[in-house]
């Protein structure tokens, strides 16, 4: 089989996890089983993953019924684009209006940009769409 680095931002890789308790962090999360370069390979390693769960589930009673092997396919880019992203939520959540440099991020597709704001030397529709609501409601 032919494993790669499943942080190698450069190339498409097909991951495949297990979700377990991880003693070293105490915590469940998905634990990396492996990466490849085929979908043929990372199918095969999920079919043995989810081989060995079963025979664990069935054969130890104290078996954890949560645990499950999951697998994605990861494009060229895609931890660039997570991070770009990661990074425009926190600075907007620390109050930074993202300015021209937002612009140049690439972002994936479930995150979309909006830009509020005005043109110089003209009020913004929401300031008069607010001041006629206030006029109508002192009425």
């Amino acid at each position: 089989m032919a494993r790669v680095d499943p942080e190698d931002d450069d190339i498409r890789r097909f991951v495949v996890h297990h979700y377990r308790y991880d003693p070293e962090r105490h915590e469940r999360r998905h634990v990396l089983v492996g990466a490849f370069d085929t979908a043929a390979e990372a199918r095969a390693c999920f079919d043995r993953t989810s081989a060995e769960i079963e025979r664990s589930r069935e054969s130890d009673p104290g078996f954890d019924r949560r645990e499950y092997v999951s697998s994605r396919i990861l494009e060229p880019g895609d931890r660039r684009r997570e991070a770009s992203s990661r990074l425009l939520r926190r600075s907007i959540r620390h109050g930074v209006t993202p300015g021209d440099w937002a612009e140049s991020l690439e972002l994936p597709s479930s995150t979309s940009r909006l830009r509020f704001g005005r043109d110089p030397g003209r009020r913004s529709t929401a300031m008069l769409q607010w001041r006629l609501w206030r006029w109508r409601k002192d009425r």
